[in-house]
């Protein structure tokens, strides 16, 4: 199974499970992510822990998946599966972790960020790297990263496709903290997430919604201030750009596979 889940103690556990392909996000666990989360609440779930499995958090959508996009129907399935399942971390009813080790990128890090508290292993590693690929990133995400580290931040991440390590991304605000290895990791979530559930859902759920109203994605912005529609953000997924970017990235890397040998 690509999606692993559990639950003990009103906390439920979602773990990405392709650690073959770096957990690269595929479209049918973009699109179980919403089921699995309301059936964990309906379960007892008062806090969530999202993790990866194996040496990494989650790599993004599935590369394979985007270079199979071909038409505006197949793009804004896609693009939608992906924002459905973002959106449905964000406003689940539970307080919800991430718990990071190895790389978190792309899609994985927009994952982590619609998570309540984000914490990592010393060696995670961060990146967003839209503008390398040609990816329209939609209002929701660019706003939900400006409100955890802020608009210059947000613009040196997504501009750059920069990657930038746990330490770093401690001192902006993308993550809580950050721990000497995987170990103490998982024995700081755990116990955090157990301490959480053990808490007022209302009080929770209180401070979630009011902090959401105010800085998360969903505040009616004027209309000359609002980010890409949706048809943009999904034409991005079928563009000559992105299919010309994938194709050099993969180009680059078969050369440099070659001049390894």
């Amino acid at each position: 199974m690509e999606l692993l889940t559990s639950i003990e103690d009103n906390v439920g556990t979602v773990s990405f499970n392709r650690p073959e392909a770096r957990n690269a996000i595929s479209k049918a666990m973009w699109r179980s992510l919403p089921t699995i989360l309301t059936g964990l609440v309906a379960q007892g779930a008062r806090a969530i822990i999202i993790t990866g499995e194996g040496q990494a958090f989650a790599a993004g959508a599935d590369i394979g998946e985007l270079i199979a996009v071909n038409d505006e129907a197949s793009a804004k399935d896609l693009s939608q599966a992906i924002t459905d399942g973002i959106e449905a971390i964000a406003q689940v009813r539970a307080a919800t972790i991430a718990m990071i080790d190895g790389p978190c990128l792309g899609g994985g890090c927009l994952v982590a960020a619609a998570c309540d508290l984000r914490y990592s292993t010393q060696l995670a590693i961060f990146s967003v790297p839209v503008a390398r690929l040609g990816i329209v990133l939609d209002q929701s995400n660019v706003l939900r990263l400006a409100g955890l580290i802020g608009p210059a931040w947000t613009k040196e991440l997504i501009y750059s496709a920069a990657t930038i390590d746990s330490i770093t991304a401690q001192s902006i605000g993308l993550i809580n903290d950050y721990f000497d290895d995987k170990d103490q990791l998982l024995e700081f979530v755990t116990n955090k997430a157990k301490i959480i559930a053990s808490h007022s859902p209302a009080s929770i759920l209180g401070v979630k919604s009011t902090i959401d109203s105010l800085y998360g994605p969903n505040r009616d912005l004027p209309e000359a201030l609002r980010g890409p529609t949706m048809k943009e953000v999904a034409d991005s997924y079928n563009s000559a750009e992105l299919k010309g970017r994938l194709a050099k990235i993969f180009q680059n890397q078969a050369g440099a596979s070659t001049d390894a040998k």
